[in-house]
């Protein structure tokens, strides 16, 4: 029987502790917030989407000497917003903030519950950034507020939908680099893409985990027969094969299919969660702070997800180093994890930070340090008059 080693609600946001030192009551004064552009070595293509750069938001919330940063990463296609709703949100809640004791992060999670379904990484933002907050108000790191144990992360690296020389190539160098599991993303030929997967186990060998990613690009018959052509590759699991909204379709996978069924985009919140516990609609979730609304919400999620038997995965968005610290961190402090998909930050070719994780042999490694550990670069630095 697997512990659950995760820290208890009132741990994680219901009144936490001060460090030595530090006041027993610290109040939010300042919140605010910038767009960066993130830039991508080469342009991503998946199903349902297709870029060479993407913006996000850097959320700062002060509370005496003390900055927590955050980060909030929309993706219209998924939760809705976009960088106006997000920048927009956030200003609003400023209002609503100021005065607030920083600590009770529960609370302050549900003085916004009746919008957080349509401003979800918006509410990543700042909910990561007051962990990071207390943790510098505490002097420990958001890994011990959680209960977490270890200093890594397995992660799998993601390969776009690209031609099948340039897909190979790339599951060989990650092979080679030390990935342990590798994500493809098909969705858009159901026919080539069972071939794509053919040839990919083939150049990766028997032991690398496979995992496939249709991002909605299928129906259910299409689904089905893909499933069908790729049984004898050893996939690990196939995720979101079809539209969002078909639980329906994607009970019928489950029951039909030898290899497990991940939800990703069908899961935004905890009523999503249920809806598909109650259909038998997945075996495994992705559980996204940005499709969530931070690391409150998702353990929320995890939580349920733990106690009836289905596995979580922690995924991410297009983040920066900041929201990949947070979810690495998160992902660290839960059980029943199948793998850690958080890999975003390897595809930037400019960074917003210069610490909070490293990544080494398919891992990502903490930065030891306060809060999230993160120190911003230079330039945000100074653009954001933190100096």
């Amino acid at each position: 029987m697997v512990v659950d080693r995760t820290a208890s609600w009132g741990q994680l946001g219901g009144g936490i502790e001060t460090g030595r030192g530090y006041p027993k009551t610290s109040v939010i004064e300042q919140v605010w917030c910038r767009t960066e552009r993130l830039y991508m070595k080469k342009p991503l293509k998946i199903a349902n989407e297709h870029y060479s750069y993407c913006d996000t938001v850097v959320v700062f919330v002060k509370s005496g000497k003390f900055i927590g940063i955050g980060e909030a990463a929309p993706d219209h296609e998924v939760t809705g917003e976009t960088i106006s709703s997000v920048k927009s949100f956030i200003n609003d809640a400023a209002i609503t903030l100021i005065g607030k004791g920083c600590s009770d992060i529960l609370a302050i999670n549900k003085l916004f519950e009746e919008n957080a379904k349509s401003n979800q990484s918006a509410m990543a933002g700042l909910d990561i950034a007051l962990y990071d907050l207390n943790g510098k108000i505490q002097g420990k790191s958001v890994l011990s507020m959680l209960g977490g144990d270890r200093v890594s992360e397995p992660i799998s690296i993601t390969i776009g939908i690209e031609n099948i020389k340039s897909t190979l190539n790339d599951a060989i160098k990650y092979r080679n680099s030390g990935f342990k599991t590798i994500k493809i993303k098909v969705g858009l030929e159901m026919l080539e893409d069972v071939k794509k997967v053919a040839k990919i186990r083939k150049a990766i060998g028997p032991t690398i985990r496979l995992v496939i990613d249709a991002n909605q690009g299928y129906t259910v018959d299409e689904s089905m027969r893909f499933l069908d052509g790729i049984n004898d590759y050893n996939v690990f699991a196939f995720e979101q094969p079809v539209a969002y909204t078909d639980i329906d379709g994607m009970a019928y996978l489950k029951k039909n299919s030898k290899i497990p069924i991940m939800a990703d985009e069908s899961v935004k919140d905890i009523q999503d969660l249920k809806n598909i516990i109650k259909k038998g609609a997945a075996d495994m979730i992705n559980i996204k702070l940005m499709k969530m609304g931070g690391i409150t919400k998702s353990m929320e999620v995890y939580r349920l997800a733990y106690d009836n038997g289905i596995q979580s995965m922690v995924g991410c968005m297009e983040e920066s180093k900041i929201g990949i610290a947070a979810g690495t961190l998160f992902a660290i402090s839960i059980n029943n994890i199948g793998f850690s998909d958080l890999d975003s930050h390897l595809s930037h070719s400019n960074r917003l930070v210069r610490s909070g994780i490293s990544t080494r042999n398919g891992e990502n490694l903490i930065t030891k340090g306060k809060g999230l550990g993160i120190r911003l670069a230079k330039n945000l630095v100074q653009s954001a008059a933190l100096e």
